[in-house]
C-alpha cells in the first residue's frame, strides 16, 4: 500500500516538472558578437589588379611599375597580383581613356606622371587630370642636359653657341608638350638661348640620333643617359634638379647654381585610378604603395639606382601638388605656343 503510495507521489512529480517545462517558451541560441576592438575588416583585391602603363614597354613609367608589382609580389602586400599592362599612345592619352572608362572600378590602377597633365592640356584632351582618382607620388625624376663628347666643354660655351648662331643648334626631346618639351621651354626662357627642338618618339631614338651626330644635345632622365654617361660617350652639362644629384653626376652643376635660379623642372611619379574609385580600395592602394616606397627594395632598385629624389605624397596633398604643377605646366605650354593665354 505505501510502495502504491510512493510510487503515485513519483509519478505526479515528474509529470509537473514536464507541465512546467513545456510552458517556458525556449529562446534562441544567441549570436556571438564581435569584439568592438576588432572594428570592420579592411577590403583587399580578391582578383588581380590590372596596373596599367600608359606608355611603352621599357621606358620609365614601365620601369617603377614593374619594380613596384614585383616588390608587392616579394613583400606580400597583396594576396594577389598586380599585372602590368602597357597601353601606349596619344602621348599617354590612351591609357587615360582606358582608365577613365573603368569609373569605379576597385582593380585597377595605372602609372600616373607629369606628362599626362600636360599633354593633355597641350592635346586638349577630353581626360584630364582632375577626372581620375589620385592614389600617391612615389618619386620626383630628374632631367639632364647631356651633348655628345669633344663638342661642348660646358653650359656657358653651349649657350654662346645658341646665341651665334640662333634656332640652329639643335637639342632633342621624347615628344611634344610634355616634360622633355618644357624643360626645353624654360632653358629659351631664361637662359636667352635660341634653339631648335627635335621631337622624337622616345628617349633611345634621342640618344641613338645624338650619338650618331644628328644632334647637339638631348635631354635626358638620369637612368636614360647614365650608362653613356659612364662610358664617356656624352657629356652632362647641367641638370634642372634643385641640387646636385650625386653618385655618377656629384660633379654635374644644376642650372640653378650656375645662376639661372628659374630653371628648375622634375618629373613626378605616381599612381591613379579610375574616377570614384570607392573609398575602401584608395585606403588599401595607399597603404601598399606607401609600404613599397618604405621598403629597403625599393629605396635601393629605384631612387637610389635611377638618381631619383623621394618624396611620397597621397591623399589631399596629392591632389594639391598636382593642381599645382598644372598650372605650371599651362604657363609653360602657353610660351611654347601649345595652349592659348
Amino acid at each position: 500500500m505505501k510502495k502504491n503510495l510512493l510510487f503515485g507521489l513519483i509519478i505526479i512529480m515528474a509529470l509537473s516538472l514536464v507541465v512546467v517545462g513545456c510552458g517556458q517558451k525556449q529562446e534562441p541560441p544567441k549570436k556571438e558578437e564581435p569584439k568592438a576592438s576588432e572594428g570592420p575588416k579592411e577590403w583587399k583585391p580578391d582578383k588581380p589588379v590590372e596596373f596599367v602603363v600608359p606608355y611603352s614597354a621599357g621606358g620609365g613609367s614601365d620601369t617603377y611599375a614593374r619594380i613596384t608589382a614585383d616588390i608587392i609580389q616579394r613583400k606580400g602586400l597583396s594576396d594577389k597580383p598586380f599585372m602590368v599592362v602597357n597601353k601606349p599612345g596619344g602621348s599617354g592619352a590612351v591609357g587615360m581613356n582606358y582608365v577613365y572608362a573603368k569609373k569605379g572600378d576597385k582593380y585597377t590602377i595605372m602609372t600616373f606622371v607629369s606628362g599626362q597633365v600636360a599633354s593633355s592640356r597641350a592635346n586638349k584632351a577630353e581626360v584630364t587630370f582632375d577626372k581620375i582618382t589620385p592614389i600617391a607620388n612615389m618619386a620626383l625624376d630628374e632631367y639632364i642636359l647631356a651633348v655628345k663628347k669633344d663638342t661642348f666643354k660646358n653650359l656657358e660655351e653651349f649657350i654662346n653657341a645658341t646665341k651665334e648662331k640662333p634656332d640652329t643648334i639643335s637639342i632633342g626631346g621624347s615628344g611634344t608638350g610634355n616634360e622633355d618639351h618644357m624643360s626645353y621651354g624654360l632653358m629659351n626662357k631664361y637662359l636667352g638661348a635660341k634653339l631648335k627642338y627635335v621631337s622624337f618618339n622616345g628617349s633611345g631614338d634621342v640618344m641613338t640620333a645624338l650619338l650618331g651626330g644628328h644632334l647637339d644635345a638631348g635631354i635626358f632622365n638620369p637612368n636614360e643617359c647614365l650608362g653613356q654617361i659612364k662610358a664617356g660617350e656624352v657629356v652632362p652639362l647641367a641638370t634642372w634638379s634643385t641640387k646636385r644629384l650625386g653618385g655618377d653626376l656629384k660633379d654635374v652643376p644644376t642650372f640653378v647654381e650656375l645662376g639661372y635660379k628659374d630653371v628648375v623642372f622634375q618629373q613626378f611619379r605616381g599612381i591613379a585610378a579610375p574616377p570614384d574609385m570607392p573609398k575602401e580600395a584608395v585606403e588599401f592602394y595607399t597603404k601598399v604603395i606607401k609600404q613599397v616606397v618604405e621598403s629597403e627594395e625599393f629605396k635601393n632598385e629605384y631612387w637610389g639606382k635611377n638618381l631619383l629624389t623621394p618624396y611620397f605624397l597621397s591623399g589631399e596633398d596629392y591632389k594639391k601638388f598636382i593642381e599645382n604643377e598644372d598650372k605650371k605646366y599651362q604657363e609653360l605650354l602657353t610660351d611654347l605656343g601649345l595652349m592659348k593665354k
